[in-house]
């Protein structure tokens, strides 16, 4: 076996600067208390915000700040889920259950929680699984815990102002109507009896029955700002087993609860012309109207096929008698994948119950009752504009070989909803089409350009012929072989007379009449990129008489914020830009209020309340104020060019404990790009085995460098963009270069596991979830979804471009097995031997190559773990392994056992407890 070495650590002590002195790194059991920022809301009139906090240990909670930052926060223990009132004087929440709570306890189940914000208190209710707002803010229904699966549970509708509270009983859905106050319910009791579907005014206490029978109903759907109302209810029929619906529509139910209530308008599962006895609408369609509410879309589905009866055996008197029951043979489960198939059995097999959802979208026109199926195939689903005039389709099919192997190559097609007659609209194209707020206008993208097509009469307008501006995306930025997608679209506007379309750093604005193009930002001139932020994604499109609001972030610093276009051509106000992370841009709905979160790899994300300009932003309260009690690292950007030519960047994370007189080891994280998180914060956990916190907090120094890929030359692109990044950062900090260590996960396991094989700069690798064979690994299934890895081979991440018998050489030149005998890094492999993404045999190909030429490798194998290690004891256990191994090689601390002796079956098996 080859001799490896390790790093040895002087003993001569070296006095650490008096910051580190005085405050400590973390330990494992610091972790638990860190908190992390999650969604914030703020309420409709902009006083007030809710942030939601979790903590490391699973602690949740709710914070309330005033805006103005004029009192300290009121938090709501176990809260989730809030919802601000109109008015914003009030908030409901859901208060958790306590898992310490005694059972039948108060405490022992989630319940309602109402905080009156202008009182200042906080009242904690009855029981509830989920509940919803009333639009007027007036009320909220909030629907208990079913006793069993088979019935509705208890639903209570509270008045807000005066606390009355009427209880409806075995409700199975309900849904408030859009504007006002009426609330739609379906019942579903034990015995079916008392089944069906009823109106209920909280204002006159008035309940009225739209409809009853012994079936289940399900879908309520009101129509947007309207009083129509939608519901499927369950058809059971002879001969077959699954169910079939009736959809069932009033119109007019706006005015309250009218005494006479409309009639009912019914599309009947049976008995119509225009719906074969082949079809049904399934449970799994969902209900949809269009603008107007002429028209309900509805999906359908073909009847499962029965299965035969057998004839009965016919048996003359002079016949021998049947064979025993026991001599028959059972059918064998034997699976035939055929080579035509355009989809493998594998991936037949595990979409199977998203499959049996997929329905073919239909339009009933109501006032003609008359339904029109628009979809021919359940895979290729049509969509609607907004005015439910017309659909758009994918036709596939001319192109089903080549999409087998990565291809995105598609016909697509313009479906007249009136008579589902089907008009090409582009052909051979590979991006989708984008569909305007009104339903007038589609975009088409082909030969690196955008085309508006008018959807009533075919017209097209090219999008900015010969202007100097190119939307597709360059390698640089996009370095898959095949296809070069657009860099996007940024919005409509609300009427439809333009849209925003990107480059890599601007937004360009076209008149869809003229196709004239208008560059609307500065990002050519100072280099930083604008994309275009809705801030009311409740509305469909932009107001295109307001200005436009955009996120801008700098590619070479990593700076970002917000700002606004002015008026002028080219021409954008920063609002705020910092280095840091600013985003989660919000606005009040009622009120110039905003709130963005702003981060920093030593900051941890804080909530902001700034006005209309953005100016003066106030922060509210603070995340993990107790950070300032430990030491801390800091990030730093190094750029360095790669010998491809590509100008790039890479993360230098600080040890937390630096001191510029020592020398430090050094662990590379690589996957693909990872610079643009030079400013997020990494929360420390022990279950997070990949965290860059810790090592840091380790006494690390780690290097996340990024990686552009030439097509067919993975591998020594990997090697090209490393050997950079590491001159880069030795050339910035203290690094010890005899102690660096490389660490990745899938593709980056991948790389980790290929480096060591072509270049001696590591003295430890650790390669998780890892390809190591580019020859037998294309041949794999991704078994979670069922894709061939040829399937996205040559234009997917591997990148190769060709097949490994068209590029023999090239697939050799980046397969980490290829090169084992070159290995002189000491490499520690994880895989779990239920891997559905990298088959763990890889893993143990790399294993049995090592081993047999008595190369360092150790493989710890997860019993019945997938991609990612979920369960808790295996993501704890993998973080100790990861330090224990770099502590000795990189740091030279006392091996654990099982590295220089591993672990027999017998320890093992006593160390778990026995299996």
């Amino acid at each position: 076996m080859r001799s490896v070495t390790r790093a040895v650590l002087a003993t001569v002590a070296i006095p650490l600067c008096a910051a580190a002195q005085e405050r400590p790194t973390l330990t494992p059991a610091d972790y638990g208390q860190w908190e992390i920022l999650g969604g914030a809301t703020l309420d409709p009139t902009g006083r007030h915000v809710v942030a939601s906090i979790r903590t490391v240990d699973g602690d949740v909670e709710l914070r309330v700040h005033d805006t103005d930052g004029a009192a300290a926060a009121r938090v709501l223990a176990r809260g989730s889920r809030p919802a601000f009132t109109p008015d914003g004087r009030r908030l409901v929440y859901v208060r958790g259950a306590d898992d310490d709570a005694a059972e039948g306890s108060a405490d022992a189940e989630a319940r309602l929680g109402i905080v009156d914000l202008e009182a200042g208190s906080d009242s904690v209710l009855f029981a509830v699984e989920s509940f919803d707002l009333s639009p007027d803010g007036r009320w909220v229904a909030a629907r208990g815990a079913a006793a069993a699966d088979s019935v509705g549970g208890d639903l209570t509708v509270l008045d807000l102002d005066d606390g009355t509270r009427t209880t409806l009983g075995n409700v199975d859905e309900f849904a408030w109507r859009e504007t006002g106050a009426l609330l739609a319910v379906t019942l579903r009791t034990a015995s079916g009896s008392g089944n069906g579907v009823t109106l209920f005014d909280p204002a006159t206490g008035t309940l009225r029955n739209l409809d009853a029978a012994d079936t289940r109903y399900r879908g309520l759907a009101w129509r947007d700002d309207a009083g129509d109302l939608a519901v499927l209810r369950e058809v059971e029929l002879d001969g077959r087993d699954d169910a079939a619906h009736d959809l069932l529509l009033w119109r007019g139910l706006d005015a309250g609860v009218p005494d006479r209530l409309p009639a009912v308008r019914i599309l009947a599962a049976t008995g119509r012309a225009d719906l074969p006895d082949s079809l049904r609408v399934p449970e799994t369609s969902g209900v949809a109207w269009s603008d107007d509410g002429r028209t309900v879309f509805v999906g359908l589905r073909p009847w499962p096929a029965p299965e035969a009866d057998e004839p009965p055996a016919e048996e003359d008197e002079g016949d021998e008698p049947a064979a025993d029951d026991d001599d028959e043979v059972d059918p064998s489960p034997v699976q035939v994948w055929h080579w035509n198939d355009d989809r493998i059995l594998r991936a037949q097999e595990y979409s199977a119950a998203f499959d049996a959802r997929r329905t073919y979208l239909a339009a009933w026109h109501v006032d003609e009752d008359r339904l029109v199926r628009l979809g021919t195939e359940l895979d290729e689903p049509v969509r609607t504009t907004a005015d439910g005039r017309w659909g758009v389709v994918d036709d596939a099919d001319p192109y089903a070989f080549e999409r087998r192997f990565g291809a995105s190559t598609r016909d697509t097609y313009r479906v007249d909803v009136q008579t589902g007659e089907r008009t090409l609209l582009a052909e051979g194209v590979s991006s989708g089409v984008s569909l305007g707020p009104v339903g007038r206008r589609a975009l088409l993208y082909a030969d690196d350009a955008w085309t508006a097509v008018d959807l009533a009469t075919l017209e097209r307008t090219p999008l900015g012929a010969g202007a100097d501006v190119e939307f597709t995306r360059a390698l640089a930025d996009y370095d898959y072989p095949g296809y070069r997608p657009p860099w996007g679209v940024g919005g409509w506007a609300d009427d439809e007379s333009r849209v925003w379309l990107y480059d890599r750093l601007d937004v360009w604005e076209a008149d869809l009449s003229t196709g004239r193009l208008t560059r609307r930002t500065s990002g050519r001139d100072d280099g930083v990129q604008h994309r275009v932020v809705d801030l009311d994604s409740d509305t469909p499109g932009l107001d295109p008489d307001e200005p436009l609001w955009l996120s801008l972030f700098d590619p070479d610093t990593k700076a970002s914020g917000y700002g606004r276009t002015d008026g002028r051509e080219s021409s954008v106000t920063r609002l705020v830009f910092e280095d840091a992370s600013v985003g989660r841009l919000a606005r009040a709905d009622d009120a110039p209020r905003y709130v963005f979160v702003k981060e920093r790899f030593d900051d941890s994300p804080d909530l902001f309340a700034a006005g209309p300009d953005l100016d003066e932003p106030r922060q509210l309260g603070a995340t993990n104020p107790f950070q300032a009690d430990f030491a801390w690292g800091r990030n730093e950007l190094l750029p360095y060019t790669t010998d491809a030519g590509h100008a790039v960047h890479a993360i230098l994370t600080y040890p937390a404990d630096y001191d510029p007189q020592r020398t430090y080891p050094l662990i590379l994280y690589q996957y693909e790009r990872l610079s643009q998180g030079l400013h997020r914060y990494v929360t420390p956990s022990r279950t997070s085995y990949y965290n860059v916190q810790v090592w840091s907090q380790q006494g690390y120094f780690v290097l996340q460098p990024d990686i552009v890929y030439e097509p067919g030359r993975p591998g020594p692109s990997a090697v090209d963009a490393i050997e950079h990044a590491l001159d880069a950062a030795l050339a910035a900090a203290p690094v010890d270069p005899e102690r660096m260590g490389l660490i990745g996960h899938s593709w980056g396991g991948y790389q980790a596991a290929y480096v060591p094989t072509r270049m001696h700069r590591f003295a430890a690798s650790v390669a998780g979830a890892a390809i190591t064979n580019f020859l037998s690994f294309p041949g794999t299934v991704h078994w979670n979804g069922g894709l061939p890895e040829l399937g996205h081979w040559e234009t997917g991440q591997a990148r190769m471009a060709r097949p490994p018998w068209d590029d023999l050489e090239g697939h050799l030149e980046s397969s980490p097995v290829a090169a084992i005998d070159e290995l002189e890094t000491p490499m520690l492999l994880m895989h779990g031997d239920a891997d559905g993404v990298v088959d763990f045999r890889q893993g143990l190909e790399f294993y049995n190559y090592a081993r047999r030429l008595g190369k360092p490798v150790i493989l710890l194998m997860y019993p019945g773990a997938d991609h990612g290690l979920r369960r808790e004891e295996n993501q704890v256990d993998y973080q100790t392994r990861i330090l224990e191994w770099f502590g000795y090689w990189l740091k030279g601390e006392e091996p654990a056992p099982w590295i220089t002796g591993g672990e027999d079956w017998d320890a093992r098996a006593k160390r778990v407890g026995g299996e």
